[in-house]
C-alpha cells in the first residue's frame, strides 16, 4: 500500500513539472539562431551649403544581412529592423529577401533593434546602438557680410550631441594688382540655442591672405534649439570667401560592427 501511494505521488509531481515548461512561443524563440551581420554601426550625414542655400545632402545607409538566421522549431516568416528614430520598423518577408537597408538622414545616437519572427508568432531580437554624426560643408563666396551658418543640434536619438567642432577659413580676396586692398578683421562666434557664446576667435587678415579659426564646444541637449556659427567683419568694403567645416559629433558609444568574414563562414558550419 505504501509503495502504491509513493508511486501515485511521483506521477502527480511529474505531471505538475510538465505544466511549468515554456510556452510554444518561447520555445520557438529559443530555437531561432539570430546570426545577423552588418559592416557598420557608425556613419556621417553630409550637407553642402553654398551662399546660404543647401545644395546637397548625403544620407547614411546601414545594411543588415539575415541570410544565416535559422529556426529549428518553427519556420521563419519575417525579418525586421526598428531604426530607433521614431519611424516604424522595416519588415521583410523571410522567404523573399534576407537583407534590410536602413537609411538615416539625420544625426543621433539610435537604439536600433533587429530580429526575426516565426510562423507561430515567436520573436527573437537584439538591440544595438548606432551613431550617426553630421558634417556641414559651408561656403560663402565673395561676400562683405557672411551668412550665419545654422547648426541643427536637435536629435531624435537617445541623447544629445557630445560636441560641435568648427574649422573655418576666411580668405580676404585680393584686389587686382594689390591696389586699394586693405586688411580686414574677422571675428568668429559659436553660439548655442540659448544665445550663449560657446567659443570665439578673431584674426587680422591681410589683402590676398587667409586665416583659419578652429573651435569646439559641447554638450548640447537633444531638444536644444539650433546653434549658429557667426562671422563678422570690421568693414563692408572688402570681399571675403568663407569656407567652414562644421562637425556635429556624438559620444563614441556605438555597438561593434559584425561583418561577415571567411573565418565566420567556417564557424557557421559547426
Amino acid at each position: 500500500m505504501r509503495n502504491g501511494v509513493l508511486l501515485t505521488l511521483l506521477l502527480i509531481s511529474a505531471s505538475l513539472a510538465g505544466c511549468t515548461g515554456t510556452s510554444g512561443d518561447e520555445a520557438a524563440a529559443d530555437g531561432v539562431d539570430l546570426k545577423v551581420y552588418y559592416d557598420e554601426t557608425v556613419g556621417v550625414v553630409e550637407q553642402t551649403w553654398r551662399n546660404g542655400q543647401q545644395t546637397g545632402s548625403q544620407s547614411v545607409t546601414l545594411t543588415f544581412d539575415f541570410a544565416r538566421v535559422t529556426s529549428t522549431d518553427d519556420p521563419l516568416v519575417a525579418f525586421f529592423v526598428a531604426p530607433g528614430d521614431g519611424r516604424d520598423e522595416i519588415v521583410t518577408d523571410a522567404n523573399q529577401t534576407a537583407s534590410i537597408d536602413v537609411e538615416y538622414a539625420t544625426h543621433g545616437l539610435y537604439a536600433l533593434t533587429y530580429g526575426a519572427r516565426t510562423e507561430g508568432g515567436a520573436e527573437a531580437s537584439e538591440e544595438i546602438t548606432v551613431r550617426i554624426d553630421l558634417r556641414i560643408d559651408w561656403q560663402d563666396t565673395g561676400t562683405t557680410n557672411p551668412d550665419d551658418a545654422t547648426i541643427r543640434v536637435m536629435t531624435d536619438g537617445t541623447q544629445g550631441v557630445d560636441r560641435v567642432a568648427v574649422s573655418s577659413t576666411v580668405a580676404n580676396i585680393g584686389n587686382v594688382g594689390g591696389v586699394f586692398g586693405r586688411a580686414v578683421s574677422a571675428t568668429w562666434e559659436l553660439v548655442d540655442g540659448s544665445d550663449g557664446l560657446r567659443a570665439t576667435g578673431s584674426a587680422q587678415i591681410a589683402d590676398g591672405q587667409e586665416e583659419t579659426w578652429e573651435g569646439s564646444s559641447g554638450p548640447a541637449e537633444a531638444a536644444e534649439g539650433d546653434w549658429v556659427l557667426r562671422i563678422t567683419l570690421d568693414t563692408d568694403d572688402e570681399q571675403v570667401t568663407v569656407t567652414s567645416v562644421i562637425d556635429v559629433l556624438h559620444e563614441e558609444s556605438e555597438s561593434s560592427a559584425q561583418p561577415f568574414t571567411s573565418d565566420q563562414s567556417e564557424v557557421d558550419k559547426i
